[in-house]
């Protein structure tokens, strides 16, 4: 997956050296082996936008505060990943939180903001979270059948401009847990459960 290194863009924090949440890392592995390892990440109450060391800008924050939820509170979320996401949840893992991490065009509004992101993470509204990722996709369904379409007829310019925004995105969903309730700038594991790209 990538952007998993997405928070910092020094090294994150090691498991190993908070003897808390190694034991609870210890402890999830042996009742969930099919979980993919955590990172070890601050929790975050407000959308937080960073630089990956690779330098691609994401934006992340708690999953009820997602910039792409629609109208009626709801992200948008493939069918194939919200199958895997309902399978995670009847395996009973004992999840506080969710987060959700989206990559943004660097070419973007996000622009403006990189010369400060390369040095430290910047807290944002929910107002400049949703500027910068952007409108909600079309429903993944539609964006399929529009280049179906296109590719059918031929025409290369609405293709052009879907896959242009739509490639744009590269969502993750995370589950998170930690000792206690996570707050903010509390150390928690963080568990990659899916990803995808528009």
């Amino acid at each position: 997956m990538r952007g998993l290194e997405l928070l910092s863009p020094s090294h994150p924090p090691n498991v190993l050296g908070h003897p808390q949440l190694s034991e609870l890392s210890v402890q999830i592995k042996q009742s969930w082996p099919s979980l993919p390892p955590p990172l070890t990440l601050e929790w975050t109450e407000r959308p937080l936008v960073s630089v990956d060391r690779s330098g691609i800008p994401w934006i992340i924050g708690p999953a009820e505060q997602d910039p792409l939820r629609g109208s009626r509170g709801r992200t948008v979320i493939p069918r194939k990943q919200r199958a895997r996401l309902k399978r995670i949840a009847e395996l009973g893992v004992p999840f506080q939180r969710l987060a959700i991490a989206h990559e943004l065009d660097p070419e973007g509004p996000v622009q403006k903001l990189l010369p400060a992101l390369r040095t430290s993470p910047q807290p944002c509204t929910n107002e400049v979270a949703r500027e910068l990722v952007g409108d909600v996709p079309a429903h993944p369904g539609v964006t399929r059948a529009v280049g179906v379409i296109d590719a059918a007829v031929r025409g290369a310019t609405s293709a052009v401009a879907i896959n242009a925004i739509v490639n744009a995105l590269d969502p993750i969903i995370f589950g998170i847990i930690a000792p206690t309730p996570p707050q903010g700038r509390q150390l928690c594991l963080w568990y990659p459960l899916v990803a995808w790209r528009w």
